[in-house]
């Protein structure tokens, strides 16, 4: 019996998501973009601490100022876009971040290399653990492009 156009989208879309969430455990880091008080996108390079193939993403962050920086701009606007590459291959993701306050996903992310930012650790007032969830993604991946929506 052949394969249904349907079956053969959704094969093709399994390989390439499966592709990006291994490109995803390969690197260290990643850019994240918030979007700041005036409503421009502000994009960082940020440590990749932890991910759930590509569609849950754990950074640490600093709240350092009350006027802008990340944490605030989350506060404000969870929108956020993530990007990611190696070698010719990307991945660009859309969706929201949230703060994680869960003591037990705290401890099972925190670093202590961080302790230089974070001499309190998960307890410091300043500590803020973000979890961005994907909405949609945007793969190249071995000359293949491809935008999926997520819920």
């Amino acid at each position: 019996m052949e394969k249904t156009a349907n079956e053969i989208q959704k094969e093709r879309i399994a390989k390439i998501e499966e592709k990006a969430a291994k490109l995803l455990d390969s690197v260290n880091v990643a850019t994240l973009t918030s979007v700041n008080e005036k409503g421009y996108p502000r994009t960082c390079i940020m440590k990749k601490y932890s991910n759930e193939g590509f569609s849950d993403i754990y950074f640490v962050t600093s709240k350092r100022s009350k006027l802008n920086g990340k944490a605030t701009h989350f506060e404000s606007n969870p929108k956020a876009s993530v990007c990611y590459f190696s070698g010719a291959d990307s991945v660009t993701l859309v969706g929201n971040v949230e703060f994680v306050e869960d003591r037990a996903v705290q401890q099972s992310i925190w670093n202590d290399s961080d302790k230089r930012f974070f001499s309190k650790g998960i307890d410091d007032p300043k500590f803020r653990l973000l979890k961005f969830h994907t909405i949609e993604a945007t793969f190249w991946i071995e000359g293949k492009f491809r935008t999926c929506k997520y819920k």
